[in-house]
């Protein structure tokens, strides 16, 4: 049998890999795609094919809610570095050992490593979004909600503290 030859017409199959239209190598091959689609934009909003939802694959375009998101987490982060150097000022403690250390450098070296290692944090979460937990449906984004939730809990627990540092006084 040959090969893009139909046997019952001996016509070349247009379907055949010897009538490929397609040049160059395989695009979804590649890990990162092409710079000219982060700095102008691209197309790639979500992940089509049922082969790529297995694997991590960089989007250029990402939700609206992604973005209100990671921006809530970053500003927070902000929020609970001032908050916490406020407390510190006033007798308290940071408890995170890895904080504790910058803490102990200096405030604008805490605050820098606490925006630094969130960011880190967030794009580490936006590379891994649309991935998949095996045996199950959880993709890495749904985690957002639960980091804003995560950081409103602890500002919130700052602002009491320092309620009750000025009602002690």
């Amino acid at each position: 049998m040959t090969e893009g030859v139909d046997t019952q017409t001996g016509e070349k199959n247009e379907n055949s890999p010897d009538n490929e239209l397609r040049t160059g190598g395989d695009r979804r091959r590649r890990v990162l795609p092409p710079l000219r689609y982060l700095i102008a934009g691209g197309r790639r909003r979500a992940v089509r094919r049922l082969e790529d939802s297995h694997r991590i694959v960089l989007l250029d375009r990402y939700s609206p809610k992604l973005f209100a998101a990671i921006l809530g987490i970053l500003c927070l982060s902000l929020l609970d570095a001032v908050l916490t150097l406020y407390l510190v000022e006033h007798g308290s403690t940071e408890l995170n050992p890895i904080m504790d250390y910058f803490l102990r450098k200096g405030p604008l070296i805490f605050t820098v490593a606490k925006y630094v290692l969130t960011c880190i944090a967030v794009i580490i979460f936006l590379v891994l979004a649309n991935s998949v937990v095996p045996r199950s449906n959880f993709r890495a984004k749904k985690l957002f909600p639960y980091a804003l939730l995560a950081f409103g809990a602890v500002i919130v627990w700052e602002l009491i503290l320092i309620f009750f540092l000025a009602t002690r006084v």
